[in-house]
């Protein structure tokens, strides 16, 4: 007889002590790992891995899971290490001056690796200063299949799959070797080498838990290590306690284990304080069920429970959290049977878009345009749903009904279920482009009271996006002791609610030429994690980072969050948490309309004719202006859902995941005609008009563009700046901004302010972006008219004029460039005393033309160009000395700049 176990990681709780690391972030290699393009490496395990080692010896390595300690406890790097390792885990002996480190870094994604090395000067080690380059190469495959089974002799035997030609070197970790915060060191030691052969036996038949990994070698180049395999099980997780039964009274203690349960067997260990270390003096029970009933306690105590899995030969898992439970009549005594959420699997990372330079450009990340973000059509998914009794009273029977498309595809028969039980029940369907609903529902046999029946049904969409939420302790009792909008008590419930309203929202989003029949769109909660309190971070969306989950939110369980939740969100709000569904807005990729408004701080503009900022009164507190859509979602009341805008925004980016962060406000008509008018709608027939734009929260004192209307007030945008504005540039739309000739537009850069004359009368008008993308989105987008009615007119005589500050210079001069060395950017300046022909030309060392920045007729005045280090077919020039010269009618000056990349 062989135990076999396969190790399986968990999400869904934080322990103290664990065996594996729960979740990796591997954004710490991300900036300065390349490929052999040039391009960073974006893959994450299992796509890509590495080994790091010292002083050139395989015999302790450490891989991409090795735990990275927290700050003040880290005596060599301090914060997240080198490659995300940190030193102090290698042991025996342990890291010291005068060694060597090395990173063999694997990225099965291209097939290329690379291996770095650098001497360790001194302890702490300050950080690593280079750039590891990948190359392509010849690899083994990554070893599959791999097993291990526990032998009659109590030794443990891996297999796996063979390759031809290939040797094979299995390495070991002791579990229970830690590190800071109890932390497993991750440090395996090579106990075989050189296998042609695709098994190994361990005869080890110590009851202390190991990890294995297997590492191929072919024609001495090193392949990707395998996934680990363990000999332990995994630890029990989501460990409940309640009262069960008052007659007598009874504590239910219920868990959950992932994995393989096949010959695993569980201890119980309870006390009377909360945090007491485990022994034998403390365990009360051995079972091989998933729940223990305790009756020997005293009423009105508060006991802690801890929970370990052992296998058939005595190998403990890690302990499970810690849960308590204080034995008398539970407050809601009805039992309560309630779909929790609805998890789907596999899950593959949504998109990663940056900003180059950062806030403006987004474009998907290097390396990122080929990994896989969908299902393939017919690949078969999992939902997964989790039932839990939520009430106070046991189930004694009860059914699952899973649906898809309201045909019933499998029953189940749930059996037993303790208060605070959980239970998973799972079914497969193909992915297909067309969604469908996948629906589970639960219904106690014999249909029994419960606290609420509107949570024993829960419906998704297939496609829908993904939420995952992190909560802390104190939110979850909380929402056990207070009853949600759906009558019940428990966190998950509630945010429930809050999700079915943003579909809600989806779906009264109704405009014509836009989205006509609503959002197509559906979001759902896929993932609930709970930690102790005081761990999630603090700030932003309280959420660790992730991009497996579409989107995500923290509560934390800190005092004012506590407040906030008990005294508006449910006692105000009657449960609805509105503020919340603004920041999941964000997390579908919704920008903050926020920014579409301007505060008089943010108001540069000085009225030319008297010096003074324009006589505009603030329409609230300093409030000049709110965005065009300030009584919807993203703005300030949330209660009415999505405005136009948005729900172009959604639908331009269906189902294409938080990385779109409102790139779709570059969505702009090619020609934007305005037609202005008075307050009485007549037409503002040749008009001076003047249009400032916002740019990086301000509203600068130069005009981006100046000219008149016609005959019919109409005034067209050019798609060139004024002169004034940073020297003029040409652009192919005319929002974009000095730091972006192509079309772009984000949030902070989206109002424009319109400054109208007439004789002595002087108009002021704002004007947002959103105007435009609606336009573009109803099918404008080569050309769209706006009716601008100016309300804000006041007497301004032209004597007001101040002559003092003139701005035309008194002879032509050609500036030194700034900063110079550029890389890549530098701002060219120059000055004309004339109206001239103006030619500003970049030549390479040789006199060779790269780059024409001006060539046309200028007024007199000041002016500064902007050179991006590229050429006239927009491709980057190399590193080296630049030539770069002014014409202005019979003014010719030359100046060298140099440019480093």
């Amino acid at each position: 007889m062989t135990f076999k176990y396969q190790f399986f990681f968990t999400f869904l709780a934080i322990q103290s002590l664990t065996y594996a690391q729960i979740e990796f972030d591997y954004s710490y290699y991300k900036n300065f790992v390349r490929h052999s393009e040039g391009e960073f490496c974006t893959h994450i395990p299992p796509a890509a891995s590495f080994v790091a080692y010292l002083n050139n010896d395989l015999t302790r390595i450490l891989l991409e899971n090795a735990p990275r300690w927290e700050t003040g406890g880290d005596p060599n790097i301090t914060g997240a290490g080198v490659f995300g390792v940190e030193l102090g885990n290698f042991s025996l002996p342990s890291v010291s001056a005068g060694d060597s480190i090395f990173f063999r870094f694997t990225c099965r994604e291209t097939g290329q690796q690379g291996i770095l090395s650098e001497y360790l000067d001194q302890i702490p080690f300050p950080y690593f200063p280079k750039t590891l380059y990948l190359f392509s190469v010849s690899l083994p495959s990554k070893p599959s299949q791999i097993n291990l089974e526990i032998t009659s002799e109590h030794f443990r035997l891996l297999t796996w799959a063979s390759q031809s030609n290939v040797n094979f070197h299995v390495y070991r970790r002791m579990v229970n070797d830690t590190v800071f915060q109890g932390q497993s060191r991750m440090q395996y030691e090579l106990i075989a080498e050189n296998l042609a052969s695709s098994m190994f036996l361990d005869s080890t038949s110590s009851t202390d838990p190991h990890g294995y990994v297997v590492i191929p070698e072919k024609n001495g180049r090193y392949g990707p290590h395998s996934d680990e395999v363990v000999d332990f099980p995994s630890t029990p997780y989501n460990v409940q306690a309640a009262v069960a039964y008052s007659q007598p009274f009874t504590v239910a203690v219920t868990w959950l284990q992932p994995g393989d349960t096949t010959d695993v067997d569980y201890r119980v260990y309870r006390s009377d304080q909360a945090g007491v270390a485990i022994d034998s003096s403390h365990l009360v029970a051995e079972t091989d069920k998933i729940y223990y009933l305790d009756s020997l306690f005293t009423y009105g105590e508060t006991y802690y429970y801890k929970v370990l899995a052992i296998n058939s030969i005595g190998v403990l898992s890690s302990p499970s959290n810690e849960t308590s439970v204080t034995v008398q009549q539970f407050a809601n005594g009805d039992p309560d049977l309630d779909i929790l959420h609805i998890s789907r699997s596999p899950k593959y990372p949504r998109y990663e878009v940056e900003y180059d330079p950062p806030g403006y450009n987004p474009q998907l990340i290097a390396g990122t345009h080929n990994i896989k973000h969908y299902p393939d059509p017919g690949e078969m998914l999992k939902y997964s749903a989790i039932i839990r009794n939520s009430g106070g009273g046991t189930i004694v029977n009860f059914e699952i009904f899973w649906y898809i498309d309201s045909l019933l595809v499998m029953t189940e028969n749930g059996g037993r279920l303790f208060p605070r039980q959980q239970i998973r029940t799972t079914i497969q369907h193909s992915w297909s482009l067309q969604p469908v609903q996948i629906r589970c529902e639960v219904h106690g046999q014999p249909v029994v009271n419960e606290v609420s029946t509107q949570n024993n049904a829960l419906p998704i969409r297939s496609n829908a996006l993904s939420f995952h939420f992190h909560a802390e302790k104190n939110i979850l009792d909380l929402f056990e002791a207070n009853q949600n909008p759906m009558g019940s008590y428990s966190f998950e419930d509630w945010a429930q609610f809050q999700v079915r309203k943003i579909n809600q929202f989806f779906t009264e989003a109704v405009y014509p030429g836009i989205t006509p029949n609503g959002v197509p769109e559906a979001v759902f909660l896929d993932t609930v994690s709970y930690y102790p309190n005081g761990v999630l971070p603090s700030g932003g969306t309280h959420a660790p980072h992730h991009v497996l989950w579409d989107g995500q939110w923290g509560f934390t369980g800190d005092p004012n969050a506590i407040n906030y939740f008990q005294n508006i969100v449910l006692n105000q709000n009657n449960g609805m948490d509105w503020a919340l569904l603004h920041e999941l807005g964000h997390q579908i990729g919704l920008i903050d309309l926020y920014n579409m408004d301007i505060q008089e701080s943010e108001f540069q503009v000085m009225e030319p004719r008297t010096g003074s900022k324009p006589p505009l009164t603030p329409i609230a507190w300093d409030v000049l202006y709110y965005c065009s859509r300030s009584d919807f979602m993203m703005h300030s009341n949330y209660q009415n859902g999505f405005s136009d805008h948005s729900a172009g925004a959604l639908l331009r980016n269906l189902s294409k995941r938080r990385g779109y962060f409102g790139d779709y406000l570059a969505d702009l008509p090619a020609e934007n005609i305005l037609t202005v008018r008075y307050p009485n709608n007549s037409f503002m027939n040749d008009a001076e008009i003047w249009i400032y734009q916002m740019q990086d929260n301000i509203i600068p004192n130069t005009p981006k563009f100046r000219g008149y209307t016609d005959s019919l007030g109409i005034y067209t945008f050019p798609h060139y700046t004024d002169s004034l504005y940073e020297g003029g540039i040409s652009v192919q739309n005319p929002f974009s901004t000095i730091f972006s000739p192509n079309p772009h537009v984000v949030g902070t850069n989206s109002v424009l302010f319109l400054r109208v004359v007439k004789g002595d009368s002087v108009g002021y008008q704002f004007m947002d972006i959103c105007d435009f993308n609606v336009a573009y989105w109803e099918g404008h987008t080569n050309e769209a008219t706006f009716n601008i009615q100016v309300e804000n007119w006041f007497i301004i005589p032209a004597s007001a004029v101040s002559k003092s500050g003139s701005e035309i210079p008194g002879q032509y001069r050609l500036f030194q460039n700034y900063p110079n060395p550029s890389n890549p950017e530098t701002i060219i300046r120059y000055h004309l005393p004339d109206n001239s022909e103006v030619t500003l030309t970049i030549y390479d060392i040789l006199g060779r033309k790269i780059r024409v920045l001006i060539q046309r007729f200028q007024s007199a005045g000041k002016y500064s160009v902007r050179w991006n280090g590229r050429d006239d077919l927009g491709l980057a020039v190399s590193s080296g000395i630049y030539i770069y010269q002014l014409r202005a009618d019979n003014f010719i000056e030359t100046k060298k700049l140099i440019l480093m990349r």
